[in-house]
């Protein structure tokens, strides 16, 4: 090989690699032409696709379930199966125990999700810079809201009247406001707690909460056992979509590698 070769080959090593103790060449932390230097491609901050064929699955989901409740003659007193559930659950706890059953409920209430979700929303955002996050959860939040909101209006069902109401409850009976939101916004929180700190408790916290807000809407006599079956699939499967649609940035295990297995930067050499 000639002296003049010998010497672009060097040239052209130094510019793409960096020489190392031991003949070891490593990859020179300049970027070359065409090539990104991020590790791999970058995800989305959210699949909008993914939330609009979930947004409608979960209503065509309540307004099909709540067409097939009204072919029967029962829609506004309850179907005969729901009101012997009912009279076989109602029974009124000792305190503290119907306490819970009484404040429970509030969790999985806009008035309550509302503020906390804007709160902790802002929070993120401005204190950790993390929109993927505070967009999830205003997001989830919003959809929830709205698949709770549109079929109250449409179909405007009349409360139980077997016993005296309690608790907190609002506008028509169907579908279970209540079942929506334990179901899309608690989990979704869960989910987020396990996906970004690895986690998992919070998963055992909301089960509890959402055992007992389910049973607590018939507990205290306010829905029909059919609205909480339609809160329960309405949120399950905005749920899904969200979470489908929100990718995120990975959890624990696929944060940054440590400054060992980073590339080498020709200036720390």
């Amino acid at each position: 090989m000639s002296k003049g070769s010998e010497r672009a080959d060097a040239s052209s090593r130094a510019v793409g690699d960096v020489k190392l103790e031991g003949g070891i060449q490593a990859p020179a932390s300049t970027p070359r032409a065409g090539i990104p230097m991020t590790g791999g491609p970058v995800k989305p901050l959210v699949h909008w696709k993914w939330l609009a064929v979930g947004w409608v699955a979960a209503m065509a989901f309540g307004a099909l379930y709540a067409i097939w409740l009204q072919d029967g003659s029962d829609w506004n007193v309850g179907a005969p199966w729901e009101r012997s559930l009912m009279y076989w659950l109602q029974t009124t706890y000792r305190r503290p125990i119907d306490d819970v059953f009484l404040a429970v409920p509030w969790i999985a209430t806009h008035y309550t999700l509302i503020p906390i979700i804007l709160g902790a929303a802002a929070w993120l955002k401005f204190k950790w810079k993390r929109n993927d996050l505070a967009l999830q959860l205003v997001v989830v939040e919003i959809g929830t809201w709205t698949l709770n909101q549109l079929p109250k209006a449409l179909y405007d069902r009349d409360r139980p009247q077997l016993w005296e109401h309690r608790g907190q409850y609002a506008q028509a009976s169907y579908p279970s406001g209540h079942a929506i939101a334990a179901i899309a916004v608690l989990v979704t929180i869960a989910a987020i707690a396990h996906r970004e700190r690895g986690w998992k408790w919070p998963y055992a916290v909301v089960a509890l909460v959402l055992v007992v807000n389910l049973y607590s809407r018939l507990y205290l006599g306010v829905h029909w056992p059919s609205d909480v079956i339609a809160g329960i699939g309405m949120g399950g499967i905005w749920l899904l979509a969200s979470l489908k649609a929100f990718p995120g940035r990975g959890d624990i295990r696929s944060r940054p590698a440590s400054s060992a297995s980073r590339p080498v930067s020709p200036d720390s050499i």
